[in-house]
């Protein structure tokens, strides 16, 4: 979940809710590995979580054409969005979705996202005294899901020594309630994976990319799966072509913990994994 928290922590740390009974049994493969396996609702053991930089920067800069602009997504192949402090929504990838920013001051910012006119997520920014620290709060309201809340620190690596703009590295979070993720078996040999932010997507374990779907999700999102044991998946997630990280699902023998450690590719080549630890319902 933004889940790869490389993903979703907006995502990219990732926040799941899910909802609903289990999908028909997949049939087991070559690989030997049955979807079924995976099957459950999981619920994040946020104690046990090892944070990693993959788990996602926040990235502000001056836009080329004046203005600031987030760079949002993946850093492979990143979203340059505008940050446009109009009061009112305006559009944004030309898609449905609009955003509305609001500065209240210098170290105060305030962005919410609309899907279809309805609000999908609300988020406030606050930048410390000293410039060295901002605070993010996230509340995700996607439409028949469950409500979060996600409390991010990041720290400051480069830009300041005070305001927005510069790069903001991760260095705690937390969601209330706590992260869980559904899977269902789905197909000949596959799953289907949905999250509390509205991401969907269906995969079989063939290696074939398939598109992520969400009110917030970020155009282009792809993500493809292989099995790579009896009790491990491996997902490769792209945006439009480029390659922009790898996620590995790994089952416990009982079958009741689930392991999800992510990795982002980044231009620099350095990666620190996520580790986060699921224990089913």
């Amino acid at each position: 979940m933004q889940p790869t928290r490389s993903r979703n922590l907006s995502v990219r740390v990732v926040t799941l809710a899910l909802v609903g009974g289990l999908a028909a049994v997949a049939q087991t493969g070559s690989s030997g590995l049955s979807a079924k396996k995976f099957a459950g609702v999981w619920v994040e053991d946020q104690s046990k979580m090892k944070l990693g930089d993959s788990a996602g920067r926040l990235r502000f800069r001056e836009a080329a054409g004046g203005g600031w602009e987030e760079l949002r997504g993946p850093e492979a192949a990143p979203l340059a969005q505008p940050m446009k402090f109009v009061g009112k929504p305006y559009a944004i990838d030309g898609s449905v979705n609009t955003i509305e920013w609001r500065k209240t001051d210098a170290r105060h910012f305030h962005r919410k996202i609309y899907h279809d006119g309805k609000l999908q997520a609300a988020r406030d920014i606050e930048i410390s005294a000293d410039g060295k620290t901002l605070t993010e709060v996230t509340q995700r309201t996607p439409t028949g899901g469950q409500k979060t809340t996600t409390t991010a620190v990041f720290e400051r690596t480069s830009g300041g020594p005070q305001g927005l703009l510069g790069v903001w590295a991760i260095r705690s979070v937390k969601t209330a309630p706590a992260p869980s993720m559904r899977i269902e078996a789905a197909g000949p040999d596959g799953y289907k994976l949905s999250d509390a932010a509205g991401r969907i997507y269906t995969v079989q374990l063939d290696g074939k990319p398939v598109a992520v779907s969400g009110p917030t999700v970020i155009a282009g999102s792809m993500v493809a799966a292989r099995a790579v044991d009896d009790h491990t998946i491996e997902e490769s997630d792209d945006r439009s072509g480029t390659p922009t990280g790898k996620t590995t699902m790994a089952l416990s023998a009982g079958g009741k913990t689930l392991t999800v450690t992510s990795v982002a590719i980044r231009p620099d080549g350095k990666s620190e994994p996520t580790i986060t630890v699921y224990q089913k319902r």
